[in-house]
């Protein structure tokens, strides 16, 4: 094992994570930046060679895991400044100026004032800047470094003094102990999308920047200053020889490859039994017009909607729930859930997110390519603000959620924690109408045998209420119930408590309307304790 440490010597960070929109700050540094500022110090320093080559060996390892601390963002500020430096008259225009009294001020502005400070035009523009509790971030491979290149690495490192903005200063330096990282490489569905570099990326730095085209063709132009005649005009035909097409150009490097990273999961200590849903949800934010819990099934449609029309066709069976001829997929599929502002003094039941449960066994690269065209802006590795409207008046947008310190509801283990008690936070939907003396026995049974479909133990014992054990919870006559398709008749519904004999991991989602966000269970744990 390897890393790079990063102390950032003014305590913040100054580097634009939209391009050249500049309204926010990249935190943590995205390795291909990193790359990109070793690059550009072994670009200044003489193009060592044992430096381009341990750059090289760098190219070809898989992208490292990174420890860096939470970071708050500076308040968004406008600075005007001046454009870069104009044209100037010639000295024939500039004496003639100078000469008469009745030149305007407009025309000496023309003529050369314009590069001074006072008379420079000046344009908009951001400085975002990330403020990390810790200043100092760690990029970290698990690899061995050769001792080839152990010497080159060190030195190459303490030639970086800055990483994004040249205000960024920095201290690089090799180490053998780093902290174990926080954000770990992670293929597929990712809460943060950051920039990795790949092999040939120095190669392609090197084509963008053209250095030793430009500094030769700068070179040229100063030696036909001082030259005169026949000299003069040898050196502009060499000149011409060399550059037909006028002054060579550095251009800006494209952004490098993307790759999703996530905060690892550690194996827990005991093997417990969960549910065949995948456990890491993929959690959304919910912005605008404030929803209650009883939309419940209004706001999942919205998503689905959404969903369905930014897929590629054919839309997957694990997507839809659907198999190719239309008939109802008897394989798991993706399920949706609220996340409410629950379970907690002065909840009020509100919709603070949404999620996406994926059946566990998927294709990584198969949600990948369908799911992250649509959470994330592939251009700039922002996550997308996704518009959820129902055609009649429920509105909203929905948003990866990607802070660092999300609310309670917004985070996985407040759904997926292990537990033996499990409260509704939606009714469960009961698939079958049940009468006489024993029909709450008979629906209590009929919840076991749900929990028993998708994967978990069966419980010891379920109770059915019309009001939740979670606090802020709607009474289940609140919500809308769901009807048949066969005949339109309305199913039952109630909120539960569900107990296993065993510790059980969720998310939990059981009834007839799991898949729509109805039957989803939280660990009972108000009141200290995990009630088990």
């Amino acid at each position: 094992m390897f890393a790079l440490g990063i102390r950032y010597l003014m305590g913040w960070a100054m580097a634009a994570a939209d391009g050249a929109r500049k309204e926010g700050a990249e935190w943590p540094p995205h390795p291909d930046r990193v790359f990109m500022a070793l690059a550009a110090a072994w670009f200044e320093t003489g193009e060592d060679p044992q430096e381009g080559e341990v750059l090289q060996w760098l190219e070809l390892l898989q992208p490292p895991g990174i420890w860096a601390s939470p970071k708050e963002d500076r308040v968004p500020t406008t600075s005007y400044v001046p454009v870069n430096d104009t044209s100037v008259a010639t000295s024939k225009t500039v004496s003639i100026l100078c000469s008469t009294t009745e030149a305007s001020l407009g025309k000496l502005k023309e003529a050369g004032l314009a590069l001074l400070p006072e008379f420079r035009s000046r344009q908009p523009r951001g400085f975002p800047v990330a403020i990390p509790h810790h200043p100092v971030v760690y990029l970290v491979w698990p690899d061995d470094l050769p001792v080839a290149h152990r010497q080159a690495l060190e030195t190459l490192s303490r030639k970086v003094t800055s990483i994004g903005h040249s205000a960024s200063l920095v201290q690089m330096w090799l180490t053998d102990e780093p902290p174990r990282p926080n954000l770990v490489p992670k293929n597929g569905i990712s809460q943060h999308r950051l920039r990795v570099f790949g092999p040939g990326r120095l190669n392609y730095l090197r084509e963008r920047c053209n250095r030793v085209a430009v500094i030769c063709y700068l070179e040229l132009e100063e030696q036909i200053k001082r030259a005169k005649g026949r000299d003069k005009k040898a050196l502009q035909n060499l000149q011409n020889e060399r550059f037909p097409g006028g002054s060579p150009v550095s251009l800006r490097p494209e952004p490098g490859l993307w790759q999703g990273y996530n905060v690892p999961v550690s194996a827990p200590a005991v093997s417990v039994q969960g549910s065949l849903f995948d456990p890491r949800l993929v959690i959304l934010k919910i912005a605008g017009r404030r929803l209650s819990l009883p939309v419940t099934l209004k706001l999942t449609e919205a998503l689905r909607g959404a969903l369905f029309a930014a897929c590629p066709d054919p839309i997957p069976e694990w997507l839809s729930g659907h198999t190719a001829d239309g008939a109802p997929s008897k394989n798991p599929h993706l399920g949706l859930i609220p996340l409410p502002f629950a379970g907690a003094d002065h909840a009020d039941g509100r919709l603070m997110g949404i999620a996406l449960v994926l059946p566990k066994n998927l294709d990584p690269a198969e949600v990948d390519r369908i799911l992250t065209p649509w959470l994330w802006n592939v251009e700039t590795g922002e996550a997308r603000r996704n518009r959820l409207f129902d055609g009649q008046w429920l509105e909203c947008t929905v948003e990866l959620e990607t802070s660092e310190t999300p609310p309670t509801n917004l985070k996985l283990e407040t759904w997926t924690a292990s537990s033996r008690r499990w409260a509704t936070v939606t009714p469960v939907v009961l698939d079958r109408h049940f009468d006489g003396a024993k029909k709450w026995e008979l629906a209590a049974e009929s919840v076991k045998v749900g929990c028993e479909r998708i994967g978990l133990p069966r419980p010891g014992d379920v109770l059915l209420h019309p009001v939740s054990m979670i606090q802020g919870v709607p009474r289940a006559n609140e919500f809308p119930r769901l009807t048949r398709k066969k005949d339109g008749g309305r199913m039952h519904h109630a909120h539960a408590i569900i107990t296993f004999d065993e510790v059980v991991q969720g998310p939990i989602m059981v009834g007839a309307g799991r898949f729509r966000g109805y039957g989803f269970c939280r660990p009972l744990t108000q009141g200290g304790g995990d009630h088990g």
